[in-house]
């Protein structure tokens, strides 16, 4: 098997945010299960990302199926923003 030498997002993403929606795997409903939830920080504005967060992304990763194993109604809620530190610190004057 032919591994390419670089990720391309749309030949692998599209095909699961497909099989995802189709499975309703974004769902959620509030129950009597007691909640738990990681809300994800978008990457970063510059668009360098290293190791620390693909660890970070991990042991996100990690903790929810933990809490989804230990019975808890476990939400991992992509996309807010954090901190936007890089963004704040372009638009500052030079």
């Amino acid at each position: 098997m032919k591994i390419p030498s670089k990720y391309n997002a749309k030949e692998v993403e599209g095909k699961w945010y497909d099989y995802w929606m189709q499975h309703n795997y974004f769902h959620s409903e509030v129950d009597d299960r007691e909640p738990y939830t990681i809300v994800i920080p978008p990457p970063n504005v510059t668009g360098v990302l290293h190791m620390g967060h693909m660890l970070n992304n991990t042991i996100q990763d990690v903790l929810i199926r933990r809490a989804r194993l230990q019975g808890k109604n476990a939400c991992w809620v992509p996309g807010t923003d954090h901190a936007s530190i890089a963004t704040e610190q372009r638009l500052l004057p030079s």
